[in-house]
């Protein structure tokens, strides 16, 4: 009778030990989602970046010519 117990008691810790591990699962999927979505945003965002940069260079030398006349 004591083996059944202890078996039913370790199922029951397995089980428990199961679900905690699916629910976190899931919140990891979604964090990593969450990560690639970023990664592509920020990848948009640099290059509007560099875009803004060069477009500040060339307005600098608009003014540096603007100025020398």
């Amino acid at each position: 009778m004591e083996y059944l117990l202890f078996l039913a008691i370790i199922i029951i810790f397995l089980f428990i030990v199961f679900l905690i591990t699916m629910r976190y699962e899931r919140k990891i999927k979604l964090l990593n989602q969450n990560i690639q979505n970023l990664k592509e945003h920020m990848s948009e965002i640099e290059s509007k970046v560099i875009q803004n940069r060069t477009l500040i260079e060339k307005n600098r030398a608009n003014i540096e010519d603007i100025s020398k006349q």
